[in-house]
């Protein structure tokens, strides 16, 4: 039968932990007691690890989607500043034209934070601007705050990146540390051969053979045999 090998992935590793950590049930482990142990709390530490990656991995996820949401609002912002400018007389063609170079159109297909940037000079250009109408005033200033939010969102995201590079480093530092663990179990378990377990090594590291000779993929963990119901004695 094939050796169980480490997998390159966090889930697969963590799959063969949980394999061997089940395996142990139905055997007895009394001779690589101390490794296992150590295998059992670096399961523990590399799973706890794995499950702060994912969740930095979703918080990251919804932080991207809040900006998704953000940026037509700036957009919708932007555009209801030009409308505004044109009832106030400016050129239809490029309302913003008398406070930069850029075009209502052009400014909305900027990256969200090239956006932000460009509103943020446009309307302090449009404040500076005497004459203006009321409504033209506040537009701006609902475009202002959309640039903000926007910009709000993308520190959160760049925040959550960071969480996210760490929880991988850290991860990976246990993934480290449970290969560790696991070979130093393997060696325990091939060595425990010599001390009165020959089929150790085997019951925690080996899985059957497909047809083809391939190692099967995952299988439902071993489980302990449940023992046969005790035979009733006949009465005295």
């Amino acid at each position: 039968m094939p050796t169980v090998r480490n997998g390159t992935g966090a889930a697969t590793q963590l799959g063969v932990g949980a394999w061997v950590l089940a395996a142990t049930r139905i055997v007895d482990t009394r001779l690589i007691k101390a490794r296992l142990t150590a295998f059992k709390r670096a399961q523990q530490v590399y799973t706890a690890a794995h499950e702060k990656v994912h969740a930095a991995e979703a918080t990251l996820k919804a932080a991207q989607t809040q900006l998704g949401a953000l940026k037509p609002d700036q957009d919708q912002a932007v555009d209801e500043l030009a409308c505004a400018l044109v009832a106030d007389g400016q050129p239809r063609a490029n309302p913003f034209s008398a406070f930069g170079p850029m075009a209502p159109g052009k400014l909305m297909e900027l990256r969200a934070a090239d956006g932000a940037r460009a509103i943020h000079q446009l309307v302090a250009a449009v404040q500076r601007t005497k004459g203006l109408s009321k409504p033209t005033l506040q537009a701006a200033q609902t475009a202002e705050r959309k640039a903000a939010a926007v910009e709000s969102a993308l520190t959160q995201i760049e925040k959550r990146r960071d969480a996210l590079r760490e929880a991988r480093h850290t991860r990976a530092a246990h993934a480290q540390t449970w290969a560790t663990a696991l070979a130093a179990l393997k060696r325990g378990a091939r060595a425990a051969a010599d001390d009165g377990a020959p089929n150790l090594y085997a019951t925690l590291f080996d899985r059957p053979s497909r047809p083809n000779g391939k190692s099967a993929k995952a299988r439902p963990a071993p489980i302990a045999p449940t023992p046969p119901p005790a035979t009733p004695t006949a009465a005295s």
